[in-house]
């Protein structure tokens, strides 16, 4: 007796196979074609960064979200940004770093999404997120030195990594990951569509495995410490008949199918008196009572589904599999349903013997024999003294796509960076106690969320500095009219302003009197903040501001100067970014400068620097009378820029060092222009007399450590 083994492609892959002529690869390929400590790759292989020596990078077909291997990177590039006012400066430092990511150890197509920490850093139309330049190397055998990685390492000693796809990014900024390489994850197109699987395996293999299969998949990650382990989840899952004849592992030749008569069994060379046949079945104990199948599903942005079929009997064991393959929920279901039907049927085993006629006979036939079941599938031909020793296993039929649903997945919102529009709005301190250098407030907003803590940089005759716009976006637009005229005493109930918001899905809401006292819906128009008690929607992003109260925080100087046009912001705390300037800066034309991601200028605003800030509220109740001898006796009330509400029965905090007030009056023939220290003056019947006679215009206003008020006005009429 004499038996033929072949083992020359096995120990090619990685084996030996240690099968007989021939075999059937399939049904143990963990035992035949891997070895028996061949590991295969599984689904954390690909999910899990790494930047260690050594570490295996996966061969990808179709599309798949891969992590990587980070082969090169620089330092932490730190860069700092100085704010705030004189003698409290406020630094704040940011970091970019530079890098390059191992993809795929065979030459790929494209780059689509790319998730930092799970958030998308690049969406896909292509568009970053964060600022970064990026490089892809598709792994040609043309493929270049990077400048960046051959100017820091040196040309003649950079590789250009031929063969190998490769990410590059130069001075990714860390800000959103915590000042820190994030943990990165790609969307790699190897092929355009999917996959052909016979194609995948001659490649994988080198040529050695040519299966004749018509199938095709949408992805593929072959890895694993073999090439053998790395196509061995597909030969296992897809049925992929495989023959050993001795040069390649190919497809069963096809047609072969027999017909074989009782008369034919037990045929016995040596006369043993062997049984004409032998069968046994496994043990409903030794097989899967549940398989478990976990894949790379495409509608959860490649994230890993899991799949499950169960068998009727209760009794076997759980098995849980890895398939590192792009699978939809119903194709994943059929596979795993088509692998518990592959493992009951396969649980039968039969040994035929059969005269020489059959030796012929190859794996991957199909004979039809009068037993139960009919059909059985040739796995392994064995030649022992011209007897063909046949094993069988029965036939069994792959299932078509069943019906199945990838479950609900919180999606990343791919939001592609819109228009920015930019304000800069000089009023009043917003709770900045007494700030001691001017203060100008930016605001920034657009019809995606891009537009929030987006870096600016400032520039004012000479000065310059960078910023970040607020870590919300605000509440901004123009009017389309005019605001009229008004008072800052009582509720307007007959003015009203249009709007149009720069976003239009943001909304402007009513408030009650109460929500007004307190402060609520405050916002500037032009130059003057006023506060609305209704917003009636009118269109897209519009409303009609009434209810109107006037002239808030000191800027009723402002009420008679609208025009359409006028900037609308509401004023919203945590969506403006206090900005502060040195003193110098005042009267000079602050411009804010937005520049996008890829490069480039993508908003810009200006502002001629007022010191509102800084500038003490203008005095109210101006009063003036000329008494019986002619004296002009002028009074006022001082108000503060540090608080406005008289809520303990005493004067408002003065605000400044000293208390200085300018007081000018204008009349037919003359001008006076005197300085007081307290809130009245008078002007002796005299020197009034140099006024001439007729209208007389008096202006008041409080000189402050940093700027003059606006004045308060009034008329008189001397004699």
């Amino acid at each position: 007796m004499a038996t033929l083994i072949l083992s020359t492609v096995g120990t090619v892959l990685g084996g030996p196979i240690g099968g007989a002529i021939g075999s059937l690869i399939g049904q143990s390929i963990d035992q035949q074609l891997l070895g028996p400590h061949s590991r295969g790759p599984r689904l954390g292989d690909l999910s899990v960064q790494t930047s260690s020596y050594g570490t295996q990078i996966p061969r990808i077909y179709g599309t798949m979200r891969v992590a990587g291997s980070v082969i090169w990177a620089t330092d932490l590039i730190q860069s700092s940004q100085t704010t705030g006012a004189k003698g409290q400066p406020d630094t704040t430092y940011s970091y970019s770093v530079s890098f390059a990511v191992a993809l795929s150890s065979r030459s790929t197509t494209a780059i689509g999404r790319i998730w930092a920490d799970g958030k998308l850093l690049r969406g896909e139309d292509g568009d970053f997120k964060v600022s970064t330049d990026f490089r892809f190397y598709a792994g040609d055998e043309n493929q270049a030195i990077d400048p960046l990685i051959g100017s820091i390492e040196g040309t003649g000693t950079t590789p250009a990594y031929r063969g190998l796809s490769l990410a590059v990014f130069e001075n990714l900024e860390l800000a959103d990951y915590g000042n820190r390489i994030p943990f990165l994850t790609f969307e790699l197109i190897a092929d355009e569509g999917p996959a052909d699987l016979a194609q995948l395996f001659a490649d994988a293999s080198d040529g050695i495995v040519e299966p004749e299969v018509d199938l095709a998949i949408d992805g593929y990650a072959a890895l694993g410490s073999s090439i053998s382990a790395a196509i061995a989840p597909l030969v296992d899952f897809y049925s992929v008949g495989l023959v050993d004849d001795g040069e390649r592992l190919r497809s069963p030749t096809s047609g072969l199918a027999f017909t074989i008569d009782e008369s034919d069994f037990g045929n016995d060379a040596d006369k043993r008196g062997i049984p004409r046949l032998e069968r046994e079945q496994a043990p409903a104990r030794s097989l899967p009572a549940t398989i478990t199948l976990s894949y790379y599903d495409p509608e959860r942005d490649y994230q890993t589904g899991q799949t499950r079929a169960t068998a009727s009997t209760q009794i076997g064991i759980e098995e849980r599999d890895d398939l590192p393959a792009v699978l939809t929920a119903p194709d994943a279901r059929a596979l795993v349903e088509d692998l518990m039907a592959k493992r009951w049927a396969k649980r039968d085993k039969l040994v035929l013997r059969l005269p020489p006629k059959f030796i012929d006979l190859e794996p991957g036939a199909v004979l039809s024999l009068p037993l139960s079941p009919t059909d059985w599938t040739v796995e392994q031909v064995t030649i022992e003294a011209m007897v063909a020793v046949v094993e069988l296993r029965p036939e069994w039929r792959t299932l078509a796509s069943l019906p199945a649903d990838s479950g609900r997945s919180a999606r990343q919102v791919d939001e592609v960076a819109g228009p920015v529009t930019l304000a800069l709005i000089d009023i009043p301190s917003l709770g900045v106690d007494n700030p001691s250098e001017p203060a100008i407030f930016l605001a920034a907003s657009g019809p995606s969320a891009q537009s929030q803590n987006l870096p600016v940089d400032l520039n004012a005759s000479g000065w310059s500095s960078g910023a970040r716009t607020a870590t919300r976006k605000a509440i901004l637009g123009h009017s389309t009219n005019a605001l009229g005229a008004g008072q800052p005493y009582l509720i307007d109930m007959t003015s009203s302003v249009d709007v149009q918001l720069v976003d239009p899905d943001q909304w402007l809401s009513n408030c009650d009197d109460d929500t007004l006292v307190q402060g609520g819906n405050l916002a500037v128009v032009g130059n003057e903040l006023i506060q609305f008690g209704s917003a009636q929607p009118i269109g897209p992003g519009q409303f009609r501001l009434n209810r109107l109260a006037r002239g808030r925080l000191g800027t009723e100087w402002a009420m008679a100067l609208h025009a359409p046009g006028d900037q609308f912001v509401l004023i919203e705390r945590d969506a403006l970014q206090p900005i502060f300037l040195p003193a110098w800066t005042k009267g000079s034309v602050l411009t804010v400068t937005q520049r996008g991601i890829s490069g480039g200028v993508t908003a810009i605003a200006s502002a001629t620097v007022s010191g509102e800030s800084v500038r003490p509220f203008t005095p109210v109740n101006l009063r003036a009378a000329v008494d019986g001898t002619g004296n002009l006796h002028i009074s006022w009330t001082r108000r503060s820029r540090r608080g406005l509400a008289w809520i303990d029965d005493v004067d408002a905090p003065l605000g400044e060092q000293t208390e200085l007030y300018d007081v000018v009056v204008d009349g037919a023939t003359g001008s006076i222009e005197r300085q007081a220290i307290t809130n009245c003056l008078t002007i002796a019947s005299a020197e009034c007399m140099t006024l001439g006679p007729g209208p007389a215009t008096i202006a008041v206003r409080q000189i402050g450590d940093w700027a003059g008020s606006h004045a308060a006005e009034t008329i008189i009429t001397l004699s």
